[in-house]
């Protein structure tokens, strides 16, 4: 059965209600919803009530999408699980494609995000398979593309001080990908589409919070070094998107070393 983790602030009626509608149209509807609200949780409550699909529904009274992400990870019963965002929504084949997919025997796969509002893809794809995702590949992955098998990330669980409502509010699924690779398990990527989402401009990519947090985020990764290299080539990449970039550079590089001293610690 697959698993779906749907963390969510229950602000967003109208985008949850097309989720849930989405879900019930598929073509093959062995699956559950692991909902965890971190606020508006009577609201919640409301939109699940009449929903024919089998969910449970967890009211956390704190916030951090990594937290409700791993409390959701300790309520899943199926054996593969994903996670959804509460603004996302599936084509109707979606959760037949991932069992097609998942028995093939592989650990986890990834497949693509399209925008059926702007009628283009997410972001820029392979064409062609790609039996095992690694380097700098994982950082062109997102969540809610991502499968896996349970029993492939029992003991991994996402780093809290990363995702939206956190410290650094980015990157918390490349730290994921990095450590189920390190674990010895492969990620196998599908050039077909699974979910939809309305794609951001490129400047909303870039708030200073975000950009600041490519610091830390790249020390995780790898190394303080390597992780400076990495931040350099970022903002030089992205400068024309970028308004203060020197300051914002050298907030990035302090808050990477803050984020190493206190790993030391």
């Amino acid at each position: 059965m697959l698993s779906i983790i749907i963390p969510t602030l229950g602000q967003r009626e109208q985008a949850f209600t097309r989720l849930l509608d989405s879900l019930q149209a598929q073509t093959k509807t062995e699956m559950e919803l692991v909902v965890v609200s971190q606020a508006n949780h009577d609201k919640v409550s409301r939109w699940l009530a009449n929903t024919p699909l089998a969910h449970i529904h967890i009211q956390m009274k704190e916030r951090g999408l990594s937290k409700a992400r791993n409390l959701g990870l300790s309520h899943i019963t199926g054996d593969i699980v994903t996670f959804s965002d509460d603004d996302c929504w599936y084509p109707a084949h979606a959760v037949a494609t991932v069992y097609e997919r998942m028995d093939n025997g592989v650990d986890a796969c990834c497949l693509q995000i399209y925008d059926p509002v702007h009628h283009e893809p997410y972001k820029h794809y392979h064409s062609k398979s790609v039996a095992s995702v690694k380097g700098r590949l994982i950082f062109r992955t997102s969540s809610i593309e991502l499968f896996f098998r349970k029993e492939s990330i029992q003991t991994l669980r996402f780093h809290e001080s990363f995702g939206l409502g956190s410290r650094y509010p980015s990157g918390e699924e490349n730290l994921f990908l990095k450590e189920f690779i390190k674990s010895g398990k492969r990620l196998t990527y599908y050039p077909e589409v699974i979910v939809y989402h309305e794609k951001p401009t490129p400047q909303s990519r870039l708030s200073e919070s975000q950009l600041i947090s490519k610091g830390p985020l790249f020390k995780a990764m790898y190394n303080a070094p390597v992780g400076f290299l990495f931040l350099t080539a970022l903002f030089v990449k992205k400068a024309r998107f970028i308004d203060g970039f020197a300051a914002n550079y050298a907030k990035a590089v302090k808050e990477l070393i803050v984020f190493a001293n206190r790993e030391v610690k």
